[in-house]
């Protein structure tokens, strides 16, 4: 007889402490859903300078050499064009680096922080356009070399590569 109350005890008692259990471990899950996402948002920017080196077009048009049917001359000259644009924006990346460090918000803000973080965000918004504008000019230099069917390639492939950059830019300055 002791033995079936104690079954009975078990099958009645396991599910319910199984049930709490299981609703409170839901409710520390979404407690720390939400405390990570202000985490990120309290890390700062994620974005590098390498993310940035990621989006060079003609590091694309390389990539993308068959379906621009390039010549092997094309190509050469492209090599040559990306490390030209590399070395002239590696202080560019450096300072993005520098500037999505600064834009870490301390663990107590004031309004000195603040300011420096704003600060920083205006120069890092400027460094980016300042990279974006050497690579649209080299872009614009490299497509008049180009003929007709790949120009059209080309702008093609530009077009989904600055829609997929953008995206991916503000995804990374949310410190994603």
């Amino acid at each position: 007889m002791f033995r079936r109350s104690v079954l009975f005890a078990a099958l009645v008692l396991l599910p319910v402490g199984t049930a709490a259990a299981q609703r409170s471990r839901s409710a520390a899950t979404k407690h720390d859903d939400a405390k990570y996402a202000d985490d990120e948002m309290a890390k700062g920017p994620a974005i590098r300078g390498r993310d940035l080196e990621d989006i060079n077009p003609v590091k694309l048009f390389i990539d993308k050499k068959k379906d621009l049917k390039l010549s092997d001359a094309q190509v050469e000259a492209l090599k040559k064009s990306e490390s030209e644009l590399k070395d002239k924006n590696q202080a560019l990346y450096k300072a993005v680096d520098s500037l999505a460090r600064a834009m870490k918000p301390p663990m107590n803000p004031n309004a000195e922080a603040q300011a420096r973080i704003r600060d920083a965000r205006r120069d890092l918004d400027q460094t980016i356009g300042t990279i974006r504008s050497s690579y649209d000019a080299t872009t614009a230099s490299i497509m008049e070399g180009f003929d007709a069917d790949q120009k059209t390639k080309a702008t093609e492939l530009l077009a989904k590569q600055k829609e997929d950059a953008d995206k991916r830019l503000r995804d990374k300055m949310r410190g994603g």
